[in-house]
């Protein structure tokens, strides 16, 4: 049999992986099947005794009930991955574990299974916990005023904020030689009272953790209560109310025994022999704060347990000079205390899992004052990677310090990112696949207002791999990707293979425009033509759209909906796409309806413009002649209203332009009127239209009509282009003024020669008297300006009466004449091709 490279390859990652001492990896179906040799040491089992466990066996009841339904679903055989950052485990001895947990279904042997891949991170947790425990100390310290507050608030800390089960404080009788309860916080549950400790030696009751912690003046610590024999006058109270693990911390005053604290937790070893240091500095703390609580809202000492900490431990103040930091740090950089303290963090170069600069955001974070701040850094002088954590500590007088924690997760970091490349990416192409292209997607879901999910089946990928060959056609399937990646360049990272011959990739609606951007794009993918050794291989597709959010609000719903429409694709043939929206479906097909339209009336001259005469308010005499495009095939009329708007957006505009100019420039010949023609905003925008139009045009027989809108947009340009116009005797008319976009100080800049005064405007003259105020401020303004004014839509005599009244210049509507084609303009005003008609 041969084995190729890649099998090769990924064989050795699957055993560097299956071997690795800190990864443990196992297999369950109805049972565990394997386990590596770290899982059966994390956990204390056997290999036989897995064998005969469910996967839920492993795991603490409350997270049963949650896992019960994923694993339901991996026998089922669903693919799908989890990442659990905090996942517990029992070990056989009822010990929880800490891991961060990756799990992914599998077929082994033939059936569905679990293939569960975990890192034990108990320890990082517990030194979390520990200093988060000494950070609440350290708050407590600062806040307090007495030491009722102390006691009760540390006490309420340790149990909400650390998770201990249970704390009490107790001080010594010395008439009795017991500990008498005094303050305590958590599940109690009536302990207290069922219990006698000691001070004395002499007595059982008084060589348990909390007695000789007291006596001895040492933190004592029972990792396991259950099997601990020092613990048996209590084991059997403790137990019932889930008391696993026992620190007894004594606190002295001025040399002598004050009081005691005991700490349960539910869980054991949570106090070990690696917490000692940790637990002796928060005796040293309390110890400070009993002494001399004053002070403390002035100066809190750092824990000295943190600077043997395997951790990186910085204390920074509130501009992120560093205060204190620990072996761990001068081992890391090779500097000495004294060349690191009093130095800005900034020198180590840290970066954020987003790339930008860690100091800013420090400094942001002190400014608003937060509880805690955490990322994964990367240190530009060391070259790894840190999972970080800082935690704020009041020292008194308002003055803050920050205890920076860091731990080296660089080798996680690969590992889990090998993880994800085996996982996320389609191994022939470099695609993303379903699963990566599914989590990438979906997160990607809640940033976008709307998008449209593509799926691209290849209609002839049968037929090439049979003419060419099973290994020509994996090489087009990787030419195809990359081919796609050029066509949608926003979306390169969100293009996936998602099976054999077919493709998917999500396009942000806001990348292309709108529905007729994203359509000349689907138009390069309907037939794309791939190079594999010098020879050209045209590949056929079939395109299906699902569109966001209409037809679904996750990726799985969205590619049900575009296979739907792919499949509809497919029975129109190959080159064809479909959408799953039926009023975007309806959308592209008017889009595409549009788009032949224009090509066929550019070849085939259906473009015709009608003229709407204006005439001279005081007579009513011919002033001049308004040119309005048409398109006119077989007896029908299509109005600007149906195509204007694409048109000026379509690749159609500049072979547009070139026939207006034609016409125009026959018409300006022949007729002894004036005529003004419509020119769209992008094209006056274009100095390469604007100049052609000098070059070919002059003269007082020709107007340029441009919106008011286009004018405000770039009113230096707009001031240059006019001026340049009128010089070649070329008259410019704002069109539609006032609606929307009216600015009468932009008269002044703009010396144009006649304002049109929207329909909107003149329709309202009869009726409402603030129309008719607004209308004649706007015509006694251009008359001061020197500008003529034509009022647009004059239908009922009675608006004709009051527009003459307000000093209109020109009148324009039905009323007088509608638009006309040329024959029949030509037949009721034959003076137009007069030469004895006067100009205006």
């Amino acid at each position: 049999m041969v084995v190729n490279e890649k099998e090769v390859h990924l064989k050795d990652i699957a055993e560097a992986i299956l071997e690795a001492p800190s990864v443990g990896v196992l297999i369950y179906q109805e049972n565990i099947v394997y386990a590596n040799k770290f899982f059966l040491e994390l956990t204390g089992y056997s290999l036989e005794e897995l064998n005969r466990m469910s996967i839920l066996d492993i795991f603490p009841a409350e997270e049963r009930e949650y896992l019960k339904s994923v694993v339901e679903r991996r026998l089922r055989g669903e693919r799908f991955t989890r990442v659990y950052k905090e996942l517990k485990i029992l070990r056989k001895t009822g010990e929880i574990r800490y891991t961060l947990t990756f799990a992914n279904t599998i077929t082994y042997q033939g059936k569905p299974a679990g293939f569960v891949v975990l890192i034990d991170i108990t320890r990082q947790k517990r030194l979390e916990n520990i200093v988060l425990m000494l950070r609440e100390v350290n708050q407590t310290i600062t806040s307090s005023l007495t030491e009722e507050e102390v006691f009760e608030k540390i006490c309420k800390n340790l149990v909400e904020k650390i998770g201990l089960r249970f704390v009490w404080v107790g001080f010594p009788d010395w008439k009795t030689l017991l500990i008498k309860p005094k303050y305590y916080y958590g599940y109690e549950a009536g302990y207290l009272k069922k219990i006698k400790v000691s001070i004395s030696a002499e007595v059982p009751e008084g060589r348990g953790p909390v007695g000789t912690a007291l006596r001895e003046n040492r933190v004592t610590i029972i990792s396991d209560i259950r099997t601990d024999p020092r613990f048996y006058l209590w084991r059997e109270e403790a137990l019932k109310r889930e008391y696993l693990s026992v620190a007894g911390i004594p606190i002295y005053k001025d040399g002598n025994p004050y009081c005691v604290l005991g700490l349960y937790a539910k869980e054991p070893n949570f106090f070990t022999d690696e917490t000692l240091g940790l637990l002796e500095e928060l005796k040293g703390d309390i110890e400070f704060a009993l002494k001399r609580i004053e002070e403390i809202r002035n100066n809190v000492i750092i824990s000295q347990a943190l600077l043997k900490s395997p951790a990186a431990v910085f204390i920074l103040d509130e501009e992120g000079k560093i205060v204190f930091c620990n072996e761990t740090v001068l081992r890391g950089c090779g500097r000495s205390f004294n060349e690191i303290v009093g130095q800005s963090i900034e020198m180590f170069g840290f970066k954020l899992s987003d790339g930008s600069d860690f100091y800013p955001v420090f400094l942001k974070f002190v400014s608003q004052e937060g509880d805690k701040f955490e990322d994964v850094l990367f240190c530009s002088i060391k070259k790894i990677y840190m999972e970080m954590k800082i935690y704020p500590i009041e020292i008194g007088g308002g003055v803050r310090r920050f205890i920076f924690l860091g731990r080296d997760v660089s080798e996680e970091r690969e590992l889990i990112a090998k993880l994800e490349k085996v996982m996320l990416e389609d191994p022939l192409t470099g695609l993303l696949n379903v699963e990566g292209f599914e989590r990438r997607v979906n997160k990607l879901l809640g940033e976008v207002v709307e998008g449209f999910l593509v799926v691209i089946d290849i209609s002839n990928f049968t037929y090439i791999n049979r003419t060419y060959s099973f290994e020509v056609g994996n090489r087009v399937l990787k030419e195809i990707g990359k081919v796609l990646q050029g066509i949608f360049p926003g979306s390169k990272d969100l293009i996936a293979r998602l099976g054999a011959d077919e493709f998917g990739c999500f396009l942000r609606k806001e990348d292309y425009g709108d529905v007729r951007g994203l359509i000349d794009r689907l138009g390069l993918v309907k037939e794309i033509r791939v190079e594999v050794d010098g020879q050209e291989i045209v590949v056929a597709t079939n395109v299906g759209i699902g569109y966001y959010p209409g037809d679904g609000k996750s990726v799985r719903e969205l590619l049900e909906k575009a296979s739907l429409a792919l499949s509809e694709a497919k029975r129109g043939g190959a080159g064809e796409f479909r959408f799953f929206a039926s009023h975007m479906e309806l959308k592209a097909q008017e889009i595409i309806s549009l788009d032949q339209l224009l090509e066929k009336a550019l070849e085939n001259r259906w473009f015709v413009f009608f003229y709407q005469p204006y005439f001279r308010a005081e007579d009513l005499r011919l002033a001049g002649l308004e040119a309005l495009v048409r398109i006119k095939v077989d007896g029908k009329i299509y109005n600007p209203s149906e195509f204007i708007d694409y048109l000026e957006k379509s690749r159609f505009l500049p072979k547009f332009e070139e026939w207006m100019f034609e016409e125009i420039e026959e018409k300006a010949r022949r007729f002894r009127v004036p005529i003004s023609v419509n020119v769209s905003g992008r094209s006056f925008s274009r100095r390469g239209f604007v100049e052609r139009f000098l070059n070919k045009f002059s003269g007082e027989d020709l107007s340029l009509e441009i919106t008011e809108r286009v004018f405000i947009e770039d009113v230096g340009y707009a001031s240059d282009v006019i001026k340049r116009l009128r010089g070649r005797g070329i008259r410019v008319f704002i069109d539609d003024f006032g609606t929307g976009y009216c600015a009468l100080s932009y008269l002044r800049e703009l010396a144009v020669d006649v304002i049109k005064v929207d329909r909107s405007f003149i329709q309202g003259v009869v009726e409402k008297k603030r129309d008719r105020d607004l209308v004649e401020v706007i015509v006694l303004l251009a008359r001061r300006l020197g500008i003529e004014s034509l009022a647009e839509g004059v239908e009922t005599e009675e608006q004709l009466d009051i527009v003459k009244k307000l000093g209109f210049n020109y009148v324009q509507g039905f009323l007088l004449e509608k638009p006309l084609p040329e024959e029949e303009l030509l037949s009721k005003y034959p003076e137009i091709l007069s030469k004895d008609s006067q100009k205006t």
